[in-house]
This record gives structure tokens, sequence and C-alpha cells, in this order.
């Protein structure tokens, strides 16, 4: 009996190691973006509690360049999210709206239409993105069954068979969380500009009825009886970009039926004056907004929004913190473009005192008294003292306040500052402008000019600016 039990114990020790080894395996090899640089919709939606969301947008990539719940946030209190996915297809929105089901009561869902227009993706890294994502369930396992055929289907059940590749390519994040996958709400920032005008006015007037297939109106049938059963308003909607004579075709003919259906639909290729979009500076490229785009973008919708529907302002509300995070995230992100553009010391320090949560070294070394330049009139600012100015040095600016923290003579004891649980700066002093004077990890951040700035933005845990005057 005894041996027995023995026996059983070590069974069960045996199998919950395993289970635990394959699990943190797991873990670290997993797919962990929808949109790229290991953002996850996704994994915002699972960290987000229960009943907070009131406006999901639902979509590709043109929702989440298009959209910034930011500007929502800001302007008027509203907790909406981006439940959207690089190429996100017809079966990943709908089962992607299941899952957000599951812990969310929206009251309006705006349904972005590029879906129609495909039915396969061209890039297998979507692929994983829309089916390696969702937790495993019955309703992940119906995504995959939708899509995938025959004997590829248990690779996606299981996963590892797919993943287990992926140690080739490990970094960071794939062994600790990303910041904004615990607080950001969907979006995805970019300043490139396209640079030219794209727009084709014959293709946007064109009011030719195209064929809207099968699969299509069962999707969007799908998603109707959804939001129906949920109790949820919805909207179907076109985000800008630059379409052809067959989609806007295809387009024509879903709004067609959603006007038989008395489903609202706004092709919002069509009001570009109205919302006052600059083709050339407004678009990353011809399919996707910029953030000067998304902001006016947002802005416009937003006014329609909160005109239709009585939705609560929840500023204040402690709930809802992701939603504050998010929107100082937006507001650092604007910051930091203005900043890293800036040629004048004076503007780049009134960047470093709006910068939110931001930890910022002050390093002032080399022949900075004989300069041309008044060194002392850019740090005044900050706080900084005529007579520690004199001697030069490091300091670190927190909250308002400016610290001596490092002292520029040869052979001193080295200093350490902690930035978060994952880095530190290391001072040292080996003479002026040598650039070990300043080391975070195995990178030297000392410059060849006697006035260095590195701002570390605390909310992200990274270096957000480095700069030199």
């Amino acid at each position: 009996m005894k041996k027995n039990f023995l026996y059983f114990l070590k069974c069960v020790c045996f199998f919950t190691l395993l289970g635990w080894i394959v699990f943190s395996v797991y873990h670290v090899l997993k797919w962990k973006d929808t949109t790229g640089e290991y953002l996850s919709s996704v994994e915002q939606l699972y960290a987000t509690p229960e009943d907070l969301i009131d406006v999901v947008f639902a979509g590709s990539s043109h929702c989440y360049f298009g959209i910034h719940p930011a500007v929502l946030w800001k302007k008027y209190g509203i907790a909406a999210f981006d439940m959207s996915v690089s190429s996100q297809d017809k079966n990943s929105s709908y089962h992607d709206l299941i899952e957000l089901y599951k812990t969310q009561s929206p009251s309006v869902i705006y349904v972005d239409l590029h879906a129609l227009l495909y039915d396969q993706h061209q890039v297998i890294a979507n692929v994983y993105r829309n089916y390696l994502s969702l937790k495993t369930s019955l309703n992940s396992i119906a995504l995959v069954n939708k899509y995938i055929e025959g004997e590829e289907r248990e690779a996606f059940y299981l996963r590892f068979p797919i993943i287990h590749t992926r140690y080739r390519e490990l970094k960071k994040y794939d062994f600790l969380e990303y910041p904004p996958n615990t607080f950001g709400r969907g979006e995805f920032f970019t300043w490139r500009m396209i640079g030219e005008s794209w727009s084709d006015p014959e293709v946007i007037n064109d009011t030719a009825i195209g064929e809207l297939s099968e699969k299509n109106r069962e999707w969007l049938g799908n998603l109707i009886a959804l939001a129906e059963e949920h109790g949820t308003k919805i909207e179907f909607i076109v985000l800008p970009f630059a379409m052809n004579d067959a989609e806007h075709e295809i387009l024509n003919a879903a709004e067609e039926m959603l006007f038989e259906r008395e489903y609202p639909y706004t092709d919002y290729n069509k009001m570009l004056d109205q919302i006052n979009m600059d083709l050339q500076n407004d678009y990353a490229d011809a399919e996707h907004l910029n953030v000067y785009g998304a902001e006016k973008m947002t802005a416009f919708l937003g006014e329609t929004l909160v005109k239709k529907y009585d939705l609560p302002d929840h500023r204040g509300d402690d709930r809802y913190w992701q939603w504050e995070a998010d929107l100082n995230w937006y507001e650092n992100t604007w910051l930091s473009h203005w900043m890293e553009e800036t040629s004048d010391p004076y503007e780049y320090v009134s960047g470093i005192k709006q910068f939110s949560g931001g930890i910022t070294l002050v390093g002032l070394d080399g022949d900075y008294l004989n300069s041309e330049k008044d060194y002392f009139e850019i740090l005044k600012p900050l706080g900084m003292s005529y007579e520690e100015y004199l001697s030069g040095g490091k300091w670190i600016y927190r909250n308002g306040s400016l610290q001596k923290i490092a002292e520029n003579v040869i052979g001193a004891e080295e200093v350490y500052y902690d930035f978060s649980r994952y880095d530190r700066v290391k001072l040292s002093y080996y003479g002026a402008l040598n650039p070990d004077n300043i080391m975070i990890g195995k990178e030297t951040y000392q410059g060849l000019s006697p006035l260095t700035f590195v701002t570390y933005d605390t909310l992200l845990e990274k270096i957000a600016l480095c700069r030199e005057f």
C-alpha cells in the first residue's frame, strides 16, 4: 500500500513538474503580437478587467492605424478599444468579438469592412497573428476550423509544432511582459508620411454595384446576429484608404445590403474634405493613416459617436486607469517626436519638463565653460544652480526636481542609478567626453558634445530619447 502511494506521489510530482516546464516554455515561445513590435490587442483585451469597454472598433491594420482610443478618452472620457489585428480576416473578426464578449459588454461596435476584400492571407505571419493569439478554448478551435484545412489544423490546435522554432528569434519581451500590453487600447503610432497625393475621385464616385459573395453576406449577417444577441448597437464603416474600382464596387454592394436591413454604413473615403484630411501628410502609405490622420479621423468619428449614443464620461474613475495610462503613452509619443525634431536646446528642455513619467539623466562634460553656447541658461529651467554648473557632472531630473549624483573626477567611484527593475545606468569618469562615462547595459551614451540628455520612459520601461547639444 505504501509503495503504491509513493509511486502515485512520484507520478503526480513528475507530471506537475512536466506541466510547469511545458507551460513555461510555451509562455516564452508563444506568438506575442497582433500588430507588430510585440504590441498585442489580444493581450491588451485579456489585461482589461470585466465590463469596462463601452465602444469597440473591430478590423485590420486600417483600424489600429486609423482609430486612436486615446483621443476619445481625452475629449470625452469614452472607454474605447481597438479589437484589431494585422490583416484581420472575416473569421478572426467574428471570433475575436466572441472572445471580447466573454468579459466585456460594449454599447457600440464599429466594424471596418476591409475584410470584405479578401479571403486568404498573403503573409504567413498574419495567419499566425490571427489564429494563434487567442487563448485555447472552444472559440479558438472554432476559429481554426473555419480557415485551416486538413492535417494542418492539429498544428494550430497544439501550437507547439509552429512556435517551437521561435527560439532563434527570442528577444527581451519574449521573457518579460511588454508594458503597453497591460494598458494599451489597441492603437498603433507611426509618423511616416506618404508624401504624395494618391486620391482618385473617379473611384470614390463610382456608383456601380459589385457582387457580394455568399461568404461576405454570411459574415455581415453573423456580425449583426452576434451584436443583437448581446444587445449591442453595430455600425459598419470603411476607414480611408486607396481603393480600386473593383474594391469600391464590392463595398457598394455591402452598403446596399446593409441599407436594406437598416444598419448604419459610413464610407469615410467619401468624407475626406469634411474630415480635413491631407492626402500627402496624414497618410503613412496608401493603405494607412499616420498619427496626424488618425487624430483627425478619430475626432471626427467621435463627434458623431457622442451625438448618437449616451455614453458615460469615465474620467476620474480609478477603474479606468488603463485609458489614462494609454493617454499618457499617446501624449508622450507626440512629445517625443517633437523633441526628436527640434534643434533648439531650450525647446528640448521644455519637453523634458513635460514628459510624463520620465527620468532624465543630464550630463555636463568637456570644455563647456569656454563654449559660445550658454549652457547654464539652457539648464537653469531644470533647477540647476550656478555653483553646480561650474563643476559639471551628472544629474537626475525627475518629478520636477534635479539631483546631482556624480562628479567629473577621474578615479572617482562608479555610481549606479536604477531606472527600473531591468535598466541601470553606470556613471564613471575616464576623462572628458569618454564614451564609457555613461553606460546603460552594454551601450554607451556619452556623446562628443558637452551636454547630454538621456530620458527614460518609466511607463514603457525603456530609453525614450537620447540627445546631445
